[in-house]
């Protein structure tokens, strides 16, 4: 686990959850480039887990993935990584003042973990990214958050197809707090993208 900007009264706490196979080291230059050195990140790494759509090959993941079509969700994995995020935030927490505003950044799985948490956690979020993402399909009653929610996309993304996302997104495209932005890019994080990420944590 990655710590950038650790320090003992942040103004804001954002909990980065990297992609399938990569970790916390994913997105560290990305978070020191935004220059917010009042907000303390945590980039978790994903345990080894077996990945099915890799021919059962071990590599870091938040929950397995069967294929690139998305109709199986690994909802039990989904709620052991949950879990294991609510854990490193509530510990961390415990060590800074009440104020403190809390916000999870994914890109990929992390971003369909992030909306996940976001969706069910009791802690209280002041804000959810999700980069490159999707919400799981989910058959049960949940309670859509007022929380600031951000996702991006691009329109040429040939691993979570744009229109996935889209349909993914049904449920929260009415909300006032939801907003989706859509760029000329594939699977991956742009300099544009990165300014609007970087809007939203300073608006929180």
């Amino acid at each position: 686990m990655l710590i950038i900007n650790k320090q003992k009264n942040p103004r804001m706490l954002v909990v980065w959850l990297h992609g399938l196979g990569a970790d916390g080291n994913d997105f560290a230059a990305v978070a020191r480039g935004l220059g917010l050195s009042d907000i303390e990140f945590i980039l978790p790494n994903a345990p080894m887990i077996p990945i099915t759509l890799n021919q059962g090959l071990e590599m870091p993941g938040w929950y397995d993935i069967k294929s690139l079509s998305f109709e199986h969700h690994d909802i039990a994995g989904m709620q052991k990584s949950m879990v294991y995020i609510e854990e490193i935030i509530s510990q961390r927490i415990k060590k800074c003042s009440d104020s403190i505003k809390i916000c999870l950044v994914g890109f990929s799985q992390g971003a369909a973990l992030a909306l996940f948490l976001g969706l069910r956690t009791a802690i209280k979020l002041d804000g959810v990214i999700a980069l490159s993402g999707y919400l799981p399909c989910i058959n049960e009653d949940i309670i859509l958050p007022k929380t600031p929610i951000l996702a991006v996309h691009g329109l040429h993304d040939d691993i979570i197809s744009i229109n996935y996302a889209k349909q993914s997104f049904c449920d929260l495209m009415p909300l006032s707090n939801f907003q989706f932005l859509t760029f000329q890019m594939g699977h991956e994080v742009i300099e544009e993208e990165i300014m609007h990420i970087k809007q939203f944590l300073q608006r929180l």
